[in-house]
């Protein structure tokens, strides 16, 4: 079956091609190391026992060890913070210089 006979796209097609697009847009699977690497941490759960799975928004949901973490990620590119549930965000761009040291 195709939608469109001249043009050749069948639905399956038309799905995958949206949810691969979808994908790109959020733009946070550059943060899935980050976030398993500090789920394993946080989780006390070796890396190859959590399953981590990234969902709309920016959000990650870590699950290992009997336990279960979930994280929000904001991208530039390859370049990504990662933060726990209840922390807010800082965006990279808003972070101080590497070499600053920010006193109060």
């Amino acid at each position: 079956m195709r939608l469109t006979p001249g043009l050749g796209f069948s639905p399956l097609g038309l799905v995958v091609f949206v949810i691969g697009c979808a994908s790109f847009a959020n733009g946070t699977s550059a943060a899935m190391p980050q976030v398993r690497e500090r789920a394993s941490y946080e989780l006390d759960c070796p890396d190859e026992d959590l399953r981590v799975q990234e969902e709309f928004g920016g959000w990650f949901v870590a699950v290992g060890c009997a336990k279960k973490a979930r994280y929000r990620a904001a991208c530039d590119g390859l370049r990504c913070v990662v933060h726990g549930e209840s922390e807010g965000l800082v965006p990279w761009r808003d972070r101080p210089p590497p070499g600053d040291v920010v006193t109060r």
